[in-house]
């Protein structure tokens, strides 16, 4: 039970030199599993190590970190006004996540936004925070970027709280097509404006790259199931 799972010191110290060392936390926790003689003899799941190394690096993320990141930010606002950034706290007043955009992101939405890409690449520091960026093309098709985060986790409320946060600061133009591998849940919402506040059509879609295209399995069925024209237009596909 949940509130039965607990860590002793001794755990917990060899949680964190595990991590110090560059383990991954499922191979850390494998290795705990086989020298306690299987997961349950064990106190606590792999979500929970994943947790208590979660609430480590975010207690650890002082001023050195998070104070020098704002010291820059405010450097760039000093530089152009038209910079913004935006923090999402925890319960705890530390800091989640970090989106920001400059003049030339605010600009090139502005004008290429129609289309957005947006994607979440872990780093490989200890840290192992999310760097995202909302990126498009422009009328060169060189790739452009609209915005970029650094997140603690990928959590529905993280998700949330940056798509609201990044239509704010484009003035809530919401784009027509965004592509995502993320979960649809964690972003549907922008397909689904409140027109009184937004203005915006309720016509935007959600691509899920981890889902197969419609295209593609319309074709599939095209080449492998039907036999005929009539079976081809009678399953929807229609005159080519």
């Amino acid at each position: 039970m949940a509130s039965q799972r607990k860590f002793s010191e001794l755990q917990g110290f060899e949680i964190e030199t595990a991590d110090d060392a560059g383990i991954r936390p499922k191979a850390a926790h494998e290795l705990v599993c086989i020298q306690v003689g299987g997961s349950t003899n064990l106190s606590y799941t792999l979500q929970d190590h994943k947790n208590y190394l979660r609430g480590k690096r975010q207690r650890e993320m002082a001023y050195g970190q998070a104070g020098s990141m704002l010291m820059y930010f405010q450097e760039k606002i000093a530089e152009n006004p038209s910079f913004q950034y935006a923090l999402k706290m925890d319960r705890e007043e530390q800091i989640a996540n970090i989106f920001w955009v400059d003049a030339n992101m605010l600009t090139d939405y502005a004008y290429f936004g129609d289309v957005v890409s947006f994607d979440t690449t872990f780093g490989t520091n200890k840290e192992s925070r999310p760097f995202g960026v909302f990126v498009g093309f422009n009328h060169f098709r060189e790739t452009v970027v609209f915005g970029a985060v650094l997140m603690y986790d990928e959590t529905f409320e993280s998700f949330k709280w940056l798509f609201e946060t990044f239509l704010r600061a484009h003035n809530g133009k919401q784009p027509k097509t965004i592509y995502t591998d993320q979960d649809y849940n964690a972003v549907k919402h922008l397909a689904e404006p409140d027109d009184e506040e937004s203005g915006a059509s309720p016509k935007q879609e959600v691509e899920d790259n981890n889902k197969e295209p419609s295209i593609l399995s319309d074709f599939s069925a095209c080449m492998y199931e039907y036999e005929d024209e009539g079976e081809m237009t009678a399953g929807g596909l229609g005159e080519f």
